[in-house]
């Protein structure tokens, strides 16, 4: 028995490799512009070594007027402080040119004293009022004016003792200015003997008069100042301008004008400016250059003292 043969295209087929492809290379310009493929980052492995610290920033090359070059230049700033960020201080460093100290000015220094008013550039205009050495200033003018100085006195925590003639002008009026009895005292009799105050608490001695000062001039200690007032200027009152330290003024008439331009030698144009001054405008001679000043007077002294006069 036979059996039939397979036909040709039934016979098995063998696999055969697929042929090798060999790669041909790329021309130099095309390589040059290939990109690489870019692989998966790898995460790091997780350590106990502390974290690195960011590198510090370079400082700029040195500037003229900048901090010197040296060995101290290449390593970091010193860090001084609780913050650590103070920079510790280098001689040389802080430096200024020429050329900017030529653009530096200085202000001369604000006199010290009791503040009276500013004059027309609004500049302060102080009373130099207490010192360690005894001080003597007149007033030509009203107890209106007396008043306000001695009200601004207070703050610097003077004890103050008026001679006066007219006890009712100040009747209450340390009471209701300081709220004690014992700030001023009011007599009719100069006190005798010499008297002194200190640096916290001044002794101010206020005579009241008339239109003459005291007779003798009364001896004073350290801190102790004398104000004499003259409600007006005549001749019996010209030895207290002559002798005081400083004269302040209020607006004055044609004739106290006159004496008071031979009492303190001013000059013409002066003299007229002492009849022209406002309500709220005082004249200060002496101490230096002659000053003229507005009071610019606060509301609670407008409140206790009212409105200027004289």
């Amino acid at each position: 028995m036979s059996y039939p043969m397979p036909y040709p295209e039934e016979r098995a087929v063998q696999p055969q490799p697929a042929p090798v492809v060999q790669p041909v290379p790329a021309p130099p310009a095309v390589a040059r512009a290939a990109v690489p493929i870019a692989r998966a980052p790898v995460a790091p492995a997780v350590t106990s070594a502390p974290l690195a610290t960011p590198t510090p920033l370079t400082r700029p090359p040195d500037e003229p007027g900048g901090p010197p070059s040296g060995p101290d230049g290449d390593r970091p700033p010193d860090r001084t402080g609780p913050s650590g960020q103070t920079s510790r201080l280098r001689i040389g460093w802080h430096t200024v040119p020429r050329s900017g100290l030529r653009r530096v000015t200085a202000t001369p220094p604000a006199l010290a004293g009791l503040l009276l008013g500013r004059d027309q550039q609004q500049v302060p205009v102080p009373l130099r009022l207490f010192a360690p050495d005894p001080v003597r200033v007149t007033l030509v003018g009203g107890v209106w004016a007396a008043q306000l100085l001695i009200f601004r006195a207070f703050s610097a925590g003077v004890r103050v003792v008026v001679v006066t003639t007219e006890p009712r002008a100040w009747a209450g009026f340390g009471e209701r200015a300081t709220g004690q009895q014992n700030r001023l005292t009011v007599v009719a009799t100069e006190p005798g003997g010499p008297a002194g105050g200190t640096a916290q608490t001044p002794l101010l001695t206020v005579y009241d008069l008339g239109v003459t000062g005291p007779m003798t001039s009364p001896p004073l200690g350290p801190w102790h100042s004398q104000l004499t007032i003259l409600r007006q200027l005549d001749r019996p009152g010209m030895a207290a301008v002559q002798e005081a330290g400083l004269v302040v003024l209020q607006r004055l008439g044609g004739d106290e004008a006159a004496l008071a331009a031979a009492a303190l030698r001013l000059r013409p144009q002066n003299g007229q400016l002492l009849q022209q001054m406002n309500d709220d405008m005082m004249a200060l001679i002496g101490d230096g250059d002659d000053r003229y000043l507005f009071l610019h007077q606060t509301g609670i002294e407008q409140q206790y003292l009212g409105p200027p006069r004289r």
